[in-house]
């Protein structure tokens, strides 16, 4: 059995010299923990460096995009003008064209692909059948009267059934209408023969 020394100043060296090998064990095993850690330090050192050269890349791409705008910024609000005035233009356009052209509308009956006119001006008969030339004439013949009273040319908008189930009007009925309103600007594709 191991006895105290008797004297006070080795009575301490003992557990000194315990405390001291567990200190460096201590100190050997935070050796191997820092390398581990430096280990994953430096691999996510690595990749913020790859990020931040990423970002570097994409920063001077936008830097150069946002230069290029900056120098086309006077073009585009030259661009905005020039739309504005288009858009002016278009408008006066429509305008000086509802001035000079007489619209009449010229309808299908989708039951059988006849024509009418809606006479606004006949409320005891309002639609007025076209079932011939003569009839198409004579309308014709009224429209120019409307028309030049006005100082405007008569067109025709010839519009299609509600619901259109593409049987009326034929291609052939179409290329009759074409005949009969040859001479009167209208909407009909097909060309009179």
């Amino acid at each position: 059995m191991i006895r105290m020394p008797r004297r006070s100043v080795t009575r301490f060296f003992i557990p000194l010299i315990d405390v001291l090998i567990l200190l460096f064990c201590i100190f050997l095993l935070m050796e191997f923990e820092t390398g581990v850690k430096a280990d994953a330090d430096s691999e996510r050192a690595e990749e913020v460096a790859f990020e931040n050269t990423k970002l570097e890349g994409e920063l001077a791409r936008r830097l150069n995009e946002l230069h290029k705008f900056e120098e086309l910024r006077p073009q585009l609000t030259e661009l905005d003008q020039l739309r504005q005035e288009v858009d002016r233009l278009r408008n006066a356009n429509q305008q000086e064209l509802r001035k000079r052209v007489y619209v009449r509308t010229i309808e299908y009956d989708g039951k059988d692909g006849t024509i009418f006119f809606y006479d606004e001006s006949r409320p005891d008969q309002p639609i007025v059948k076209i079932s011939d030339v003569k009839t198409a004439h004579t309308l014709i013949e009224r429209h120019n009267k409307e028309a030049a009273t006005t100082g405007r040319a008569v067109y025709y908008q010839f519009t299609l059934p509600r619901p259109y189930r593409f049987i009326y009007p034929t291609a052939t009925q179409k290329t009759e209408y074409a005949r009969w309103f040859a001479g009167a600007a209208n909407s009909l594709e097909v060309k009179a023969k």
